[in-house]
């Protein structure tokens, strides 16, 4: 009954903003839907949300408020071009999207920030989920309140990802173009790490201590892949170079890897919506779970196109104008999704 009543939720919001220029945002709580409307409909959903409460956002360009500092579940229409031509990617053009210390408990999914997420300096931000996102780069700002228990999978992170306020959290699945730098007792597995720079100064893990390392590839064109770090674990990861132990553990890690083969398609260069980072021989290289390294093996393999768990418009039809009874013909398919 529930699911149901989702789906006919997004049927109901995602027919107003096909018929109507304006965007809706709908806001679900505690068994009752609102629908916003207006010039900044998120915000004001937003504004009205409480702990727990779950908005859901249209595809398109949307404002979003500056900072983020309930506990909520946020869901977007997805982000990949060829997953959201019924909708349109939802899209934020924040250049930072703050979480403030208040956003215990916050789930997001299914959009892309144009910008940065950032958390608020020194706050302790417990229980986060970041989950089938696309932004520029993420940062823990600060040191001391530590923020833990944070998920970040699956994800498109085109830049750095800075730890420096975070710890014993899991960062899994996601395809990072940027460095993964300053964290402490993290889990960092089944990952992508496009990081490319030929500088060698520019390590692509940096002071991320007493961590553990599993079923990532990097793609780093030297060595210079570990600095920094100490009392970290890397198994089953899987590089071209054989990177410098330092009082780190190696084990059983696949280097000295001819990098330009292993990709069904890969350009060697950073994320692009074209290329296929499925391995050509996935059995060739498996991870401590016994599935492949990289963003398909693990617990959480990453999901094609990274569709987000709510219902997903698959199709939509709309007449161009009313028949002659005065009815306006709309046809949508919706697919249910799993997870």
């Amino acid at each position: 009954m529930k699911k149901t009543f989702l789906i006919l939720t997004i049927i109901c919001v995602c027919c107003i903003n096909f018929v109507q220029a304006q965007q809706k945002v709908a806001l679900h709580s505690n068994g009752t839907t609102t629908i916003f409307g207006g010039s900044n409909p998120f915000t004001d959903a937003y504004n009205a949300s409480a702990n727990g409460d779950t908005i859901y956002l249209p595809g398109g360009n949307i404002p979003f408020p500056t900072t983020i500092d309930k506990g909520i579940v946020i869901i977007g229409a997805g982000f990949y071009p060829d997953s959201t031509t019924a909708t349109n990617p939802t899209v934020s053009n924040a250049i930072t999207l703050l979480i403030g210390e208040n956003a215990d408990n916050l789930y997001m999914e299914g959009f892309e920030v144009n910008g940065a997420i950032n958390f608020a300096s020194s706050a302790n931000i417990d229980n986060v989920v970041l989950k089938r996102l696309r932004f520029k780069s993420m940062s823990y700002l600060g040191t001391g309140n530590l923020c833990e228990n944070h998920i970040v999978r699956e994800c498109v992170i085109t830049g750095d990802v800075n730890l420096s306020n975070c710890k014993s959290s899991m960062i899994s699945n996601c395809i990072i173009d940027g460095r993964i730098l300053n964290g402490i007792e993290m889990g960092i597995s089944n990952n992508l790490l496009l990081h490319n720079s030929a500088a060698f100064s520019l390590y692509t893990i940096n002071n991320v201590d007493n961590s553990y390392f599993s079923n990532n590839i990097l793609l780093k064109p030297n060595n210079s892949l570990v600095g920094s770090t100490e009392l970290s674990t890397f198994e089953k990861n899987l590089y071209g170079y054989i990177p410098d132990v330092g009082s780190n553990t190696f084990v059983n890690n696949y280097e000295g890897v001819n990098l330009d083969s292993i990709f069904v398609n890969y350009n060697g260069l950073l994320f692009n919506y074209s290329e296929n980072y499925q391995l050509v021989n996935p059995l060739l290289y498996t991870g401590t779970d016994g599935n492949e390294v990289g963003i398909y093996g693990g617990f959480f393999p990453y999901k094609t196109a990274a569709v987000p768990k709510n219902p997903h418009i698959q199709i939509k039809n709309i007449a161009p104008t009313t028949n002659a009874n005065g009815d306006l013909q709309i046809q949508i398919q919706v697919r249910a999704q799993n997870e």
